[in-house]
């Protein structure tokens, strides 16, 4: 009668032992996305977690580096007081996608290149927007950045059914105001 239980006992462990090996299992596969093997390589996907968006960082052979200007530009800055004369020197470089997901067969580069007149007046506004008390602020650079990245993004899906990023990031390898 006692091997009896003993056996009833055992069966019972083996059983709560695989329905937890099958729930982890299931956790794994559902919860944390798909199995090691796979990649998810979707270029730009925004997520959300908790309410706040997440960006997959792209591998750096999908990305593109093209300059704005041949070398630093200057920029007038607006004028807080009437007597002021302000000035920033940047270098642009527009970090981007090197192919589109709606247009394989485009050439980002193509695509910059056909309104870059469009893109630098874009960056001409922004600086003729901000004083240099603004441009001191070290948390601008960051702000010009992102709202930089996003203005051209818009400006590049102007007309498109399906809007997606072409720009990644915008690098400013200088930023010297006076």
């Amino acid at each position: 009668m006692e091997s009896k239980n003993t056996f009833f006992i055992l069966i019972v462990i083996v059983a709560v032992l695989a329905l937890t090996l099958a729930a982890l299992a299931g956790y794994l596969l559902i919860v944390q996305g798909k199995s090691g093997g796979e990649e998810n390589t979707q270029k730009g996907a925004v997520g959300e977690e908790n309410g706040e968006k997440i960006r997959e960082i792209p591998k750096e052979e999908d990305l593109v580096k093209i300059s704005l200007y041949d070398g630093a530009k200057y920029f007038a800055l607006k004028k807080s007081k009437p007597d002021d004369s302000s000035i920033i020197q940047v270098n642009v470089t527009l970090k981007c996608y090197k192919t589109l997901k709606r247009d394989k067969k485009l050439a980002v580069e193509d695509l910059i290149s056909s309104r870059k007149e469009e893109i630098q007046e874009l960056v001409l506004r922004f600086f003729m927007t901000r004083t240099v008390d603004d441009i001191k602020d070290v948390e601008m650079l960051d702000k010009a950045k992102e709202e930089l990245a996003g203005s051209i993004n818009s400006l590049l899906n102007e007309g498109v059914e399906k809007p997606e990023d072409v720009v990644y990031r915008v690098i400013f390898s200088e930023w010297l105001f006076q």
